[in-house]
């Protein structure tokens, strides 16, 4: 429950500074290519150079998932870009984090960790984790996008970031399972966000793209925090015995209350009624899931 904690915190790090770059006019796309390249400095000084050289192992497993997650992280980040510009901030917040129906999915049946040991309020939470997603998400539509037809063609991007983003946390979940120990948690996803930094900067190179002094200092910023949101990640999985199908609907509804604290605290963001009773479902949904571990600590 400790790292549980500590990743919705890194996560909700993350939110707050995307959160402050319209707010500061920090281009995006150079903020993000420079949080890579931070992400990978701040793992190699918390984790220690040597220990980085000492696991690094071109061969093993692990390095080629995050060759893959690397390419995967870069590809979500521009479809959820393009969604949130295209479809709206709530269709792409939806398809974000309604991803974590396929990890959850993956866990209960194909991993089948620690199935024996859920009951029906575990599945009850989950089911729930799902309904409260939508009502905190939604929001306000514009006009414009509400007349949109559902074809194939509007429902094709928010499909690719629902895709990306379950493929990235059951590609975690998988590879945690079976490749990284303990000694390679803090490792695994320096070399990420390294695969990462090399095709954005790339992109960026071909594309001309500008890094301004605010860009970079908002990739800073970024940075940090989201090497840790992995790292956690990682740990927490670990932590409940890489039990996806617990952590991912605890881990969603957690960044969800939180972040929704603290936009109303910070933003002065306004709650709509389904939204309000979004969150008090959201605390419930936490409540069913961990209820086990609610009983051993009464």
């Amino acid at each position: 429950m400790f790292y549980l904690l500590l990743t919705i915190l890194a996560n909700v790090a993350i939110f707050m500074a995307f959160r402050s770059y319209t707010k500061l006019g920090i281009n995006t796309f150079p903020a993000i290519i420079t949080n890579y390249g931070v992400c990978v400095i701040t793992g190699v000084l918390y984790t220690g150079f040597s220990t980085v050289s000492k696991e690094a192992d071109a061969t093993a497993p692990w390095f080629y998932m995050a060759g893959v997650l690397g390419v995967v992280f870069v590809s979500t980040f521009y479809l959820m870009a393009r969604t949130t510009q295209l479809r709206g901030v709530s269709v792409a917040t939806v398809a974000s984090k309604m991803s974590l129906a396929i990890p959850v999915v993956f866990s209960l049946f194909i991993l089948k960790i620690g199935t024996n040991n859920l009951d029906i309020w575990n599945y009850t939470g989950i089911a729930l984790a799902f309904v409260a997603i939508i009502m905190v998400s939604k929001k306000k539509q514009n006009q414009a996008l509400k007349r949109q037809p559902l074809t194939l063609k509007y429902i094709a991007l928010p499909l690719a970031v629902f895709l990306l983003g379950g493929v990235i946390d059951t590609a975690l979940n998988y590879t945690n399972h079976h490749y990284v120990d303990e000694s390679t948690e803090a490792v695994f996803p320096i070399f990420i966000f390294a695969f990462a930094f090399i095709i954005g900067i790339s992109v960026a190179l071909i594309r001309g793209i500008r890094f301004r002094r605010k860009d970079i200092l908002g990739g800073i910023y970024l940075g940090i925090p989201n090497y840790f949101s992995i790292y956690l990640q990682l740990k927490a999985l670990s932590a409940f015995d890489n039990n996806g199908a617990i952590l991912y609907p605890s881990l969603n509804i957690g960044i969800i209350i939180a972040s929704t604290l603290m936009a109303i605290l910070l933003f002065k963001e306004k709650l709509s009624r389904i939204n309000t009773i979004g969150v008090v479902l959201a605390i419930v949904v936490i409540m069913l899931l961990s209820h086990q571990e609610i009983l051993k600590a009464i």
